[in-house]
């Protein structure tokens, strides 16, 4: 064994649950490659959550779609995974750990867990101060502060392995036609509709047509591309006065190249959704326009920290 790789051992490993959509997905691992170069340690992915190769997002079955990117990191063994369980089964320890852990330092965890509802709120306690040698993490932590340091290490992480198929390369060669003008619009309706997260809303076409209205004052000429888990649906309903075009060709097992169909596009109005906040953070260029849901989910207070301070958030 090599010195680095026994400096590795002795320091323990992050280890980050995936879990969820592709944008969930995104944000665990970014926040896992943060920790690993704070503490000098090596990352490892949990992928015990993914149990099916395909994806049926309104059935809450999601498959892990990190393997597309150019990502760094281990993927976690059993054996790097079993003394953490005890912690989420069912049984009174269970619970008395769940309910107690939250109270104890983060140095003196071994496995941290997001509190509930927190998803969007900022911890710099996470990112300060020393941790045991194996720590798991479970959560969603959806705000770049977490990961603001390392931005380009991220945006290189989050490149595409793959090269585009041709029919998502003329489409790529369209948008980059269209370049100062072009705008991605994506529309969540098909998971959102499930009765499992109805509660939290779907946004109203309101919404879109009130970023439309502001875009317009500064974008003349704009080409929409729409982008929705429920194309039909959001080509029947939703009215554009200005060139579109429904993207809808890669379906749900390619949603991937999706994101970077959309990371093309100069502007964006996205939904309350974590894959369109990666469409929208990916893309990032001089000049570009980003409108967002002021509300998140619609009967929750507007999410803290998940916004860039450029965005311009939308009242619905």
């Amino acid at each position: 064994m090599d010195r680095r790789a026994g400096q590795q051992k002795q320091n323990g490993a992050i280890i980050m649950r995936i879990q969820e959509g592709l944008g969930n997905q995104l944000f665990q691992y970014a926040l896992g490659k943060q920790l690993s170069i704070i503490h000098k340690r090596p990352l490892k992915l949990d992928l015990s959550h993914f149990t099916q190769t395909d994806p049926d997002p309104r059935k809450g079955i999601r498959i892990y779609c990190l393997k597309h990117f150019n990502i760094h990191a281990q993927i976690a063994e059993p054996e790097d995974t079993a003394s953490f369980q005890k912690c989420f089964k069912n049984n009174l320890y269970g619970k008395v750990w769940r309910r107690t852990g939250r109270l104890v330092k983060y140095y003196k965890r071994s496995c941290i867990i997001e509190p509930p509802k927190q998803s969007w709120v900022f911890d710099p306690n996470l990112l300060n101060g020393s941790l045991k040698a194996n720590v798991y993490f479970v959560g969603y932590w959806q705000t770049e502060k977490y990961f603001t340091s390392i931005e380009n290490i991220i945006r290189n992480d989050f490149i595409l392995k793959d090269v585009p198929d041709e029919v998502n390369r003329k489409m790529l060669a369209e948008i980059d036609f269209d370049s100062s003008s072009s705008v991605c619009i994506h529309v969540r309706h098909g998971d959102n509709a499930t009765p499992k997260v109805l509660e939290h809303g779907i946004l109203p076409l309101s919404y879109y047509y009130k970023a439309i209205e502001d875009l317009i004052k500064t974008v003349k000429s704009p080409h929409f591309y729409v982008f929705s888990d429920d194309p039909e649906w959001a080509k029947e309903n939703l009215r554009l006065d200005y060139p579109s075009t429904f993207v809808s060709h890669n379906g749900d097992k390619k949603n991937y190249e999706d994101l970077r169909l959309m990371s093309y596009c100069k502007h964006h109005i996205i939904g309350n959704s974590t894959f369109s906040w990666w469409g929208a953070w990916l893309g990032k260029k001089p000049g570009q326009l980003v409108y967002a849901p002021k509300r998140y989910f619609l009967h929750i207070d507007p999410p803290l920290d998940l916004y860039p301070a450029s965005w311009k958030l939308i009242e619905i």
